[in-house]
This record gives C-alpha cells, structure tokens and sequence, in this order.
C-alpha cells in the first residue's frame, strides 16, 4: 500500500476487494460508484464510477487535488470461451502536477480458467503504457479463488515492478444479503476487513486496510445490480 505514495495511476479496488486482501474480483453487470481515502489524508482521495455488461464495460476515475490529479478514462471488453476468458482495458490517462498537464495511455491485460467452485487469473496491469517523463511500473498479478455457498477464500501472488512481491489472503463468510471478510496482505503486513449488504438491487460494500505506520484506509462502493 505504501508504494501507492509513490507509483502512477494505481488500480483502484471496489470495496470488496479492499477489504479481501486487495484480491480483485471479477466484475458482475452492475453500475458502480467507489469513494476511496488513503491514511485518512484529504489529498489521498479517489473516486471511480463504473458501467459493466457481461462482455464490456467503462470506467472513469479520479485521483488527487489541485495541486496533483490522475484522470483515467477506460473500456474493457471480456471474450469468454470454454472455461476460459481473455479481457484487455485500453484507457487514456490525464496526469497534472507541477503546473504541467501530461495525457498517456495504458494496457491491461487479464486471462482466467474458472470451474465450477474456483477460478484462477493472471492480471498484467500498465503491460503497456506511456505518458511523458514519468515511468508507470508494471504489476502482475496471479489470483485462486475458491467460491462456494457460505464462503469464498483467496490467494494472490503479486510482483510490482522495482517494489518487489507480495502475497494477499481473503476469507469471506456468506450469509442471506450480508457477507463479512477478513484479509492480510504483505510487504508490508497490512490487515484487511469488510463488508457488505444486499437490499433488493442495490449493494452497498465497505473495505478497510490498517498499515502499520500511516494508518486507516476505507473503501465505499454503492452498486446497483443490473
């Protein structure tokens, strides 16, 4: 999470996955708005809304002040075949600091072999990538989800590019329109909690971090279930 202080156009979690050990999950038809504070600092503040369908979808986030702000506005598209899928997000990017405004672009790139009680994917965020004078490092991803009625448990092995690995680990318990996570993350060991609760087409989803030296994070997202 530290290393966010210090890298370009982060991927920012829904809830959910905040609080599941900042394990990505992937996406169901819905419309989403995710509010996100980092360390409890007001200059750490993001907001993303999203549109996804089955096979594509959008997003728009924003990262930052005045003084410093990241803008992305994205599409992906998902092509499933038999227990396999392949999803490539293109996005523009808008970077401003310093008085100066820089536009790039980005690539992300994401394979999955799912059954019928696990799924395990392999994500490549900023695969490809540029925007002038600054450096986006590359972040792979490689994820084990297990699903079942009353529970879902995670796994992920991360690599991040002149920051090294890490390890994330989820357990969520599922009850009717209420599930409660727990999770853990490494390098450095941060815990993870969450929340969320169904009423009729709408979910609300809550995701919290504790780092050892900068504190809480929360994570918010509304959904409404299409």
């Amino acid at each position: 999470m530290i290393f966010i202080l210090l890298s370009l156009f982060p991927p920012l979690r829904e809830a959910k996955e905040f609080g599941f050990g900042d394990i990505p999950r992937i996406t169901k038809p819905s419309i989403s708005v995710t509010y996100q504070n980092l360390f409890s600092i007001s200059e750490l503040q993001s907001m993303q809304v999203t549109w996804n369908r089955e096979r594509y979808g959008f997003i728009l986030s924003h990262f930052g002040t005045e003084l410093y702000r990241e803008i992305v506005f994205g599409g992906r598209y998902k092509l499933d075949l038999e227990n396999i899928w392949l999803m490539v997000e293109p996005s523009l990017l808008y970077l401003s600091q310093n008085n100066e405004d820089n536009i790039g672009f980005n690539g992300d790139f994401m394979m999955g072999l799912f059954g019928k009680d696990y799924e395990i994917y392999l994500n490549t965020i900023h695969l490809i990538s540029y925007i002038r004078g600054e450096t986006i490092p590359v972040e792979m991803e490689l994820c084990l989800l297990f699903d079942s009625e009353w529970n879902s448990i995670g796994l992920k092995f991360s690599f991040i590019e002149d920051w090294g690995i890490g390890l994330g680990f989820g357990y969520i318990l599922k009850f009717t329109n209420f599930e409660a996570g727990l999770g853990l993350i490494t390098n450095p060991l941060i815990p993870t909690a969450g929340i969320s609760i169904d009423i009729g087409s709408i979910r609300f989803s809550a995701g919290f971090q504790n780092h050892p030296d900068l504190g809480l994070s929360r994570t918010f997202t509304v959904y409404y279930m299409r």
